[in-house]
């Protein structure tokens, strides 16, 4: 069963884009979100020269695609200072501490590798780091305490503003409850779900071979030439599901010109998106 969850914030500089420090009831990790600018200022924070995971956070200038580096160090904050020298993609911090200081190297660096590959698993961040971080070797008993501390981690991370771990479908989404709806204009077809992100083209969808550049969103025009490049789309068929922002962007993505996805995507039934959509709004649901 799942339960809610009690979150302290507080506001270190008083406005929202200042320095944050995020707790979860019972629970001794503590979070400190960090603006790059505001990074020197945090040097009295003695609880920050300390063991700790962190997470480097920006977007791709080019595809706004968002951008993480996953870290681990003995003393967080005279690891974060070098990178300002060291990494300038970056323009936020997350990093989680123990407020009763039992992190030790050996913790931190398996908090490291676990996070590392459940952001991989998730596909929603570029993962910047060169390479995979070692799992050092823990008892079985430290392992379940550490990976109890990353599902904190996880909820943290989520409410203060990113998805790094989370897949663009999970399980509840793609569940036999949620509605499908599919894509069929002449050699285009395609399968989507609704998520609480946008809409989800999902795996094995055919694209229209021609772009009119003239008509198609400029963003589309370079996603499509990207995700060509990284392999999502192979012989004009996608490889893996992919996230838009909604319905009739990922119908956009498709026929390669502008086109009204509620009203092109369709459920088994033959209704329209739009067509559903209209009939909650006339129920009120």
């Amino acid at each position: 069963m799942i339960h809610g969850k009690k979150i302290t914030l507080f506001l270190m500089d008083g406005t929202p884009s200042g320095r944050w420090t995020c707790e979860l009831s019972n629970w001794t990790g503590k979070a400190y979100k960090i603006p790059r600018t505001k990074l020197k200022e945090c040097a009295n924070r003695a609880e920050l020269n300390q063991a700790g995971v962190y997470f480097l956070l920006g977007r791709d200038d080019e595809t706004g695609t968002p951008r993480v580096y996953i870290g681990e160090a003995e003393n967080v904050f005279s690891r974060l200072c070098q990178h300002l020298e060291g990494k300038d993609f970056w323009n936020e911090v997350i990093t989680f501490i123990s407020k009763d200081k039992n992190l030790n190297k050996a913790h931190v660096k398996y908090l490291e590798s676990r996070c590392h590959e459940l952001a991989i698993a998730a596909r929603r961040y570029k993962v910047e780091n060169g390479n995979i971080p070692p799992q050092p070797a823990l008892s079985e008993p430290e392992q379940a305490e550490l990976e109890e501390f990353i599902e904190h981690v996880l909820v943290l991370v989520g409410a203060l503003g990113h998805r790094i771990f989370e897949p663009i479908i999970t399980t509840s989404n793609n569940s036999d409850q949620e509605e499908h709806f599919f894509f069929k204009k002449g050699n285009v077809s395609a399968e989507g779900v609704r998520t609480p992100d946008g809409f989800v083209v999902l795996a094995g969808a055919i694209l229209n071979e021609k772009v009119s550049e003239k008509s198609l969103n400029k963003g589309i025009v370079v996603l499509r030439k990207k995700y060509s490049e990284d392999g999502k789309i192979l012989n004009f068929k996608t490889t893996e599901n992919i996230l838009f922002s909604s319905p009739s962007s990922a119908a956009d993505f498709l026929t390669g010109y502008s086109i009204s996805g509620p009203a092109h995507w369709k459920n088994a039934e033959g209704k329209s998106l739009k067509e559903i959509e209209a009939k909650k709004e006339q129920s009120g649901d």
